[in-house]
């Protein structure tokens, strides 16, 4: 088993001779020093309660308004110069499930780049484990965040309770479109809605492209190959948000109800 573990990682970790970066997981073991923990975020439990699911847990499903963040502990070079930025793409698949006696409890999870791996003041709820109430919108954040939101909170813009948005400082999203995926047919594109808190393993890809300051966001089942159209293109300049060094890593949250936050594998690069 030693030996196993050994191999993984020195297959998994990547770092290359220049300040870009280049990592893949596909799976997640335990007691690895390549993650931070804040909150209830964890290793996953697998259903037998002894041994590791190979996920990375955002929150506790048998804790009510529990919410987490797991911060990849090496910080990543974004900026190489005062201006210019990397392009970077990173895709990962993930599950949100619900408890059997409350279907729909919310709230979600997220994809982000932050300037700090501190355990910083978060909210759970709507705000995700990104921010709070009192930091929510603070330009000094640095954050870029890519939310899978399973709950309308109406007082922070939500468009309904099964979307994907943009965010940047703010849980407020700059854009903010229904979950689903685009299929080219004879009749031209069909957009097929997912549930996303249905518990069905569900895969995303976030690309910036530098050159065209675009933001790309697609998502689709994971068993599937990437779709061909993405779900979100929206054209931002991420060079005003982040800063030379960043974290990246994924923050999850829930209300009273319970639902499960889990994170199965994640390829990063720039």
């Amino acid at each position: 088993m030693k030996i196993q573990i050994l191999c993984f990682f020195i297959t998994l970790f990547i770092i290359s001779q220049t300040t870009a970066y280049k990592f893949n997981f596909d799976y997640f073991g335990n007691g690895s020093d390549l993650f931070t923990f804040h909150g209830d975020a964890e290793y996953g439990p697998d259903t037998d309660g002894m041994s590791r699911s190979g996920a990375i847990a955002l929150t506790k499903d048998k804790a009510s308004f529990s919410h987490g963040r797991a911060i990849y502990t090496n910080p990543i070079t974004f900026k190489p110069n005062s201006s210019s930025l990397y392009p970077f793409k990173t895709s990962f698949t993930f599950t949100i499930t619900p408890h059997q006696t409350n279907p729909n409890p919310g709230h979600g999870l997220a994809f982000f780049l932050t300037s700090t791996n501190q355990n910083d003041a978060v909210s759970g709820l709507g705000y995700l484990s990104l921010v709070n109430r009192t930091s929510n919108g603070n330009p000094n954040n640095h954050l870029f965040a890519v939310e899978f939101d399973v709950f309308q909170d109406k007082s922070l813009g939500d468009i309904n309770d099964n979307h994907v948005g943009i965010d940047i400082n703010s849980v407020d999203s700059i854009v903010s479109v229904k979950s689903g995926y685009w299929v080219m047919t004879r009749n031209g594109w069909l957009f097929k809605e997912l549930k996303l808190s249905n518990g069905d393993r569900y895969k995303a890809w976030i690309e910036y492209s530098n050159n065209l300051k675009v933001i790309s966001v697609t998502i689709g089942l994971a068993h599937l190959k990437k779709p061909n159209r993405p779900l979100i293109e929206s054209k931002f300049d991420l060079s005003k948000i982040l800063l030379e060094k960043m974290y990246t890593g994924f923050a999850g949250s829930m209300g009273r109800g319970v639902e499960r936050h889990e994170i199965w594998d994640w390829s990063f690069q720039n």
